[in-house]
């Protein structure tokens, strides 16, 4: 059952960041020509440009929780035994979950505020909250990327990298296809 969440989880965020990533540069493409073949512009490609490649940013850092590339500290663990390594880990990924706990809480706060003032995006002419939207999606997928990771440690508490050890038990991605 995880490992086919994982799976889908996996593939819905490379698919978001790709498909963005290349949204982004479509409007970058298209402002340049219009301004310096044409002589105009639009005046929201810019904003449409910066929103979705902050997006996929966004996207690629929960991506960046299953991979294990955000920093941490390596040298700790590595000098205590394992109940003590166990122990930090279960203190990094729980104190990391808090914070993404409260991360969402406080967007979804403020989410709600902008919707309740009617704010609207000075260059794209949208509601504010539409392009806001993606920091408590965000937040709920890191949510569950460390959730997933307090699991693979729970399983496993003497490991040295929880997402090592959970890459481990769900297989890597090239191997069910999903990246090459």
């Amino acid at each position: 059952m995880i490992k086919k969440f994982d799976g889908l989880l996996s593939t819905v965020e490379i698919w978001a960041m790709v498909v963005l990533t290349l949204i982004g540069l479509a409007f970058a493409f298209l402002q340049v020509v219009l301004r310096y073949v044409f002589n105009t512009g639009i005046h929201w490609l810019e904003a449409g440009l910066v929103t979705a490649l902050i997006w996929a940013m966004l996207i690629g850092a929960v991506r960046a929780v299953r991979e294990g590339y955000h920093p941490r500290v390596e040298l700790l663990p590595g000098l205590v035994g394992e109940t003590a390594r166990a122990v930090l880990n279960f203190l990094a990924i729980g104190g990391a979950f808090l914070l993404a706990c409260y991360f969402l809480w406080d967007s979804i706060f403020y989410a709600s505020f902008l919707d309740m003032i009617n704010a609207t995006h000075p260059e794209l002419g949208i509601k504010q909250v539409y392009p806001f939207l993606i920091v408590p999606i965000i937040t709920f997928l890191m949510l569950i990327r460390y959730g997933l990771l307090a699991w693979a440690l729970w399983s496993d508490p003497a490991s040295h990298a929880p997402d090592a050890t959970f890459r481990q038990k769900v297989g890597d991605l090239t191997d069910k296809g999903i990246v090459d």
